[in-house]
């Protein structure tokens, strides 16, 4: 049996350790060029030089990761969590107001977003939950058990309010299919999103009325084709439809900010507003638009330049890739972060011990609805709600905390043959 204490950085999979650096290096790039001001020489007054520092310790992160036994990030785990809801009901208390969030923590010149971190404190939580003893998915109170697991952090994360790292919280909700959960919860939750914005676009009265029809024409055609109808089930669904369409209007307008409806309403095409909440999208649609097949070259984007798009350096930087590397550039990062996807997949299904493949599918998960709601906010498919770009976009927080998911689930499966 090997020792887990001993480093053993060249077991980690090179793989994906290739697949971190390109897209930390294409990420400062485009900080680099989205951020360059002429006349600022002090590396670390700018945003790029501050990556390149938050990177530098992401190495030693990486460095420290393998030092630590991976029984004893196992046998934490539970503590990691506890301490991550202690960390968001702290920030609620003393943490920064920036934006009207108070999601930071402020140290000095530096800010820390505990929300982040919490992301892989809940993983490890959830992996130490479905691996006890007695633990069965399919049974309702252990399901709740994990339910309240995942929910507990997007609560407090609402309070801040953050509807964007509440909802990527949403997403480990995937790591209980992959360990037995049925997917009828999976088809009512499909169903009810589907509900939301449809009776948003067409109204309430409308998809009732459509709603009945489609109950009364489906129990018809059973009827006529098997000789008999499904009518508890069918009975069941109607009426689950129609309390969520009648709580739709409660929620959309009673507890949706303005600005939240405004960019539902942008993105379904019931409002037009450039020059106010859309004005991001638009300019990012622009950007995008206008790199064409290869782009025009690092520091010659006009939206880019111009400082059209607000922020571009965060949640939007995406477009700087776009408007500078064309459609070529936007392929390659898109091809990266699916072959990383691809990979990591790979990796947790090799997995000897079910803690391990359940952190594998939690990174997979988390980094999935980062990736893949960051691409549709871009291109306008997904409301504008501040979800960054994995290792590409601007912040410390946002880079150590994935460069510890990554590397942790990469440290567990280098050691996946011992007994730990």
């Amino acid at each position: 049996m090997g020792d887990s204490r001993k480093v053993n950085l060249f077991k980690y999979d090179w793989v994906s350790a290739f697949i971190f650096n390109a897209l930390v290096f294409i990420g400062i790039v485009s900080i680099y060029s989205a951020t360059f001001k002429e006349g600022h020489y002090n590396l670390l007054q700018t945003f790029y030089g501050k990556q390149i520092l938050w990177l530098i310790f992401s190495y030693i992160l990486v460095i420290m990761i393998s030092f630590v036994p991976v029984k004893t990030i196992k046998n934490n785990a539970s503590l990691l969590y506890l301490i991550g809801l202690f960390l968001l009901i702290l920030v609620l208390i003393f943490g920064a107001n920036i934006n009207g969030n108070k999601s930071w923590f402020r140290l000095g010149g530096f800010s820390i977003q505990p929300a982040e971190f919490v992301k892989l404190f809940t993983i490890l939580g959830l992996a130490k939950l479905l691996t006890e003893p007695d633990f069965k998915i399919k049974n309702f109170k252990n399901l709740l058990q994990a339910s309240l697991l995942i929910l507990v952090p997007v609560i407090l994360i609402l309070l801040q309010p953050d509807l964007g790292s509440a909802i990527i919280f949403l997403s480990l909700f995937l790591v209980l299919y992959r360990e037995g959960l049925s997917i009828w919860y999976y088809l009512f939750a499909i169903l009810t999103a589907s509900l939301f914005m449809l009776t948003i676009y067409f109204g309430a009265q409308k998809i009732l009325v459509g709603l009945l029809a489609f109950f009364i024409l489906f129990n018809l055609w059973t009827y006529y084709k098997y000789q008999k109808n499904h009518w508890i089930i069918t009975i069941t669904i109607l009426m689950f439809s129609i309390f969520t369409v009648l709580g739709t209007g409660f929620i959309y307008k009673k507890i949706l900010k303005p600005h939240q409806r405004n960019r539902i309403e942008i993105v379904l095409g019931k409002k037009k507003d450039d020059k106010g909440t859309g004005y991001n999208l638009k300019q990012a649609l622009i950007a995008i638009g206008s790199g064409g097949l290869t782009g025009k070259g690092l520091l010659k984007g006009s939206q880019t330049q111009g400082d059209y798009i607000p922020e571009q350096h965060t949640d939007w930087i995406l477009t700087v890739v776009g408007e500078q590397w064309g459609f070529l550039g936007t392929t390659v990062v898109i091809l990266l972060y699916t072959f990383l996807l691809i990979r990591l997949v790979f990796l947790a299904e090799r997995q000897k011990q079910k803690f391990a493949r359940i952190l594998g599918y939690g990174l997979i998960s988390i980094l999935f609805f980062h990736f893949a709601l960051n691409v549709l906010m871009v291109i306008g498919l997904f409301p504008t709600i501040g979800i960054p770009l994995p290792f590409l976009s601007y912040g410390g927080s946002s880079l150590w905390a994935f460069t510890l998911m990554l590397f942790i689930f990469l440290k567990f499966d280098a050691h996946r043959i011992e007994d730990w």
